[in-house]
């Protein structure tokens, strides 16, 4: 039998794709819903952050919530107007000394001692509550001897640039789109084998890998450009390849 907030939502869904919610205006008020549907209004509210995830309602600051009717850019998604619009939920961080992947991408050899292990952060990173990016972050533990809760907040170029303690930085990354496996999908509350792109990040500093990161975004909420101009005041540069 399926939960009360469940039936909420299949309710809301039906709204959504029949017409009866409108894309410019918002969705009945939290009290006025629940008092018409008759339920509490934390069922509802489980419902509508449920449909958030999903990417079809949106609720904005002050306005109320609506329908999502466009894609968002990255700039968009990672210029927030508050600190509550963005999140970051850890699903763990460690010190790794197995795993041939995370050696591959630092090109570190775990034969010789100096690079027996690394760090790998994974993250995901949410807007207005719908998650935008899912992150594996393997950081060289050579450039990062201790990766901590105060990592967790910051950006990939915060990273680099705050906790690194390195000045000339290289920033190569490639794009690729591809369709998503059932663990990305959870993460990502997504469907399994709909559209993402995958972006790989590398950082690299005076011939070192410091940092590598492979994230994923949902498809149809994400928009990704590169922009051709320098970073940190020239201290970080994009790659077009």
């Amino acid at each position: 039998m399926p939960k009360k907030y469940q039936e909420v939502k299949a309710y809301l869904l039906e709204q959504i794709q029949s017409g009866a919610y409108k894309q410019d205006e918002p969705i009945p008020p939290e009290r006025e819903l629940a008092a018409s549907l008759g339920i509490n209004r934390m069922t509802l509210r489980r419902a509508v952050e449920e449909l958030m995830y999903e990417g079809l309602l949106i609720r904005k600051k002050g306005s109320g919530t609506f329908l999502t009717k466009t894609k968002m850019s990255k700039e968009e998604l990672i210029t927030a107007d508050s600190e509550q619009d963005i999140a970051v939920k850890v699903i763990s961080c460690r010190l790794c000394s197995d795993g041939n992947y995370g050696f591959k991408v630092l090109r570190l050899n775990p034969k010789e001692k100096s690079g027996t292990a690394f760090w790998r952060l994974r993250r995901i990173r949410l807007m207005k509550m719908i998650p935008y990016a899912y992150e594996d972050i393997y950081l060289n533990p050579a450039v990062f001897e201790e990766v901590d809760a105060s990592f967790y907040q910051l950006s990939l170029h915060q990273i680099v640039k705050e906790k690194s303690g390195r000045e000339q930085i290289r920033l190569s990354e490639t794009v690729e789109a591809l369709l998503c496996l059932h663990n990305t999908a959870v993460l990502l509350n997504v469907k399994t084998d709909s559209p993402i792109l995958q972006i790989k990040s590398t950082f690299e500093s005076e011939g070192t890998v410091i940092m590598f990161c492979r994230s994923y975004h949902p498809g149809d909420t994400f928009c990704y450009r590169v922009p051709n101009e320098d970073l940190w005041q020239g201290r970080i540069k994009e790659k077009n390849e």
